[in-house]
């Protein structure tokens, strides 16, 4: 039992003593913890710093050659504006939002800074950066990305709400910590090491109503095992925490069932031998949970769980599919659990209300899932998740490194729609969807170790020049990304107004000191509203999509009201 990437990418697990299973023995002695160090020295994965460190090949063991359709004449345009962090930028992605008129960015560094930017400039707004709370010497590095939220009502300016933790870096401190629109502290909330674990929050949190009335709530997950829920004002709800019993690297998804009045979360976690009932049966999990919990009675309740043999670090999609009375939960296995079980290379779908697996599911990738899926239609009429794995030709994480990444879109009923292998390295990222071209549908956009790429939703062909074959065919090669695009409509009249396309790229810090946050304009305007525009899909990260013909107004403009899962 490890700590992250720099500790074999993972913090040490602490299973309940009294939830052992004869065989923990065995699996114990693959997860004793290693002493901090830097991911070179920890992983001795030449192989992923040699693919890290220069572009690679990304078709090296991929089964399905990429497609070699090239966009029309058109090109992709050169970036509006370009500014440098203070640090490196790796699994943080970039949020938007419009307030009063203006769109703005939020993201954070490795270095503990938070930026929030106008987007139509890329100028920081009065009072940021900021940095988050650490005593002198103490390291905080961000890689849980930032949400903006209403926390005192949509008449008011909003929150900037952020998690601190690495898995490049040393983290010295764990916490949610909540500023003001002008940069101002509004609390810090300090969470602790479980007994031999690393401290951090790499889940992003979201932001809804777990009851469906009063004050909004802060829903996160923590190292310290502890799904977490707080007030506005950074206090801890009643009931909560809740001691998941291992580890959480997922982003939570809230989401409105039908017939229910306060938002369910939905996550994945990790498992190393919790026990839980399934049909009155007590059973062990070693592995990962994916599962759905509600705030009944002021308590956290379990309402499904579902057991993998491999660790979840992916974070749930949730949304419509094929039956717009059905919403269904979407996600993949991480690598933790080594010789790889055969469920390491899975994207999961369940039924959201009753946790039992969709017909044509699991799917089959080409290794583990590190990104998050995403929904929406691809084609007229074809909704569609889309999402990225690596692709791996043996049973350990370092049979992965050399050989690139995949990425995917499949219908509702698990058919594979086309499957593209991505240039450069292991891919870290989320994709995203929004219209690229001349046709109401969603396209991919989606980044590497080695550049942002844009593909068609229907086919998966490769648009605007780039391609799968040529490293330096891509949206600003050499430029490293982990993390989620983010695309937003800027109002005005202006010359960078309009729809724009921010990018965050500079990672990780073994590589790059610094990292970029980048803006361009969409080539094409779309004709619909993007179906997930941004990393959770909107920017209170609710991880959650309502059907197009429900959808009240664009994701990228919200307010304290305006909840994907309302």
């Amino acid at each position: 039992m490890v700590t992250t990437l720099r500790d074999v990418l993972r913090p040490v697990r602490c299973p309940a003593s009294d939830a052992t299973p004869p065989t923990r023995a065995n699996r114990a002695a693959r997860r004793r913890p290693r002493a901090r160090g830097a991911v070179a020295s920890v992983l001795g994965a030449a192989g992923l710093f040699a693919s890290l460190a220069g572009v690679g090949d990304a078709s090296a063991g991929a089964a399905v050659q990429p497609h070699q359709h090239i966009a029309p004449s058109v090109t992709w345009p050169s970036p509006d504006w370009e500014i440098s962090a203070q640090g490196a930028i790796t699994q943080s992605s970039p949020t938007v939002a419009t307030v009063d008129g203006k769109t703005i960015v939020a993201i954070g560094d490795e270095s503990g800074y938070v930026y929030v930017l106008d987007a139509a400039t890329g100028k920081e707004l009065p009072g940021w950066p900021e940095h988050v709370a650490a005593a002198p010497g103490q390291s905080a590095p961000i890689e849980s990305s930032p949400t903006i939220a209403w926390l005192d009502g949509p008449t008011k300016p909003p929150s900037i709400v952020v998690g601190t933790g690495s898995t490049w870096v040393r983290d010295d401190v764990g916490e949610v910590e909540a500023f003001r629109l002008d940069g101002a502290k509004r609390f810090v909330f300090r969470v602790q090491a479980a007994p031999g674990t690393n401290v951090g929050v790499l889940s992003s949190p979201a932001v809804g109503s777990l009851t469906g009335h009063g004050p909004v709530d802060i829903v996160f997950g923590s190292w310290d095992h502890n799904i977490w829920a707080l007030t506005p004002s950074g206090r801890v709800l009643p009931g909560f925490p809740y001691n998941n019993a291992d580890t959480i690297w997922s982003s939570p998804a809230l989401y409105r069932l039908p017939g229910e009045t306060g938002d369910a979360i939905f996550l994945g976690s990790d498992a190393s031998g919790v026990t839980y009932r399934v049909a009155g049966a007590v059973q062990h999990c070693v592995g990962g949970f994916v599962g759905e919990y509600r705030y009944i009675a002021n308590q956290i309740v379990p309402i499904w769980r579902d057991c993998e043999p491999q660790s979840v670090w992916s974070s749930p999609a949730v949304g419509i599919l094929d039956n717009p009375h059905r919403p269904v939960v979407v996600i993949g296995t991480s690598f933790y659990e080594q010789p790889f079980p055969a469920e390491t290379n899975h994207l999961l779908a369940f039924d959201a209300l009753t946790g039992k697996p969709l017909p044509g599911w699991p799917v089959a990738t080409a290794g583990p899932v590190l990104g998050s899926p995403a929904i929406g239609d691809v084609a007229p009429g074809v909704r569609a998740v889309v999402d990225t794995s690596w692709v791996c030709d043996g049973s350990s994480r370092t049979d992965c490194f050399a050989h690139g990444s995949r990425v995917y879109a499949w219908t509702g009923q698990g058919a594979q729609l086309w499957s593209d292998a991505l240039p450069g390295p292991t891919d870290w990222a989320s994709p995203v969807l929004v219209p690229l071209e001349n046709h109401a549908s969603n396209d991919v956009l989606v980044g590497t170790p080695n550049a942002l790429y844009p593909l068609d939703g229907a086919t998966g062909a490769f648009l605007y020049g780039t391609n799968g074959v040529n490293q330096f065919a891509a949206i600003n090669p050499g430029c490293r990304v982990f993390n989620s695009a983010a695309v937003a409509d800027i109002p005005g009249t202006g010359p960078n107004t309009g729809w724009r396309v921010i990018e965050a790229c500079g990672g990780p810090p073994v590589f790059q000191a610094h990292g970029s946050i980048v803006s361009y304009r969409l080539p094409v305007t779309p004709s619909i509203t993007p179906a997930w525009p941004m990393f959770r899909n909107d920017a209170q990260h609710n991880g959650g999509v309502i059907p197009p013909a429900l959808a009240l107004e664009p994701p990228a403009v919200l307010t304290s009201t305006s909840s994907s899962s309302s």
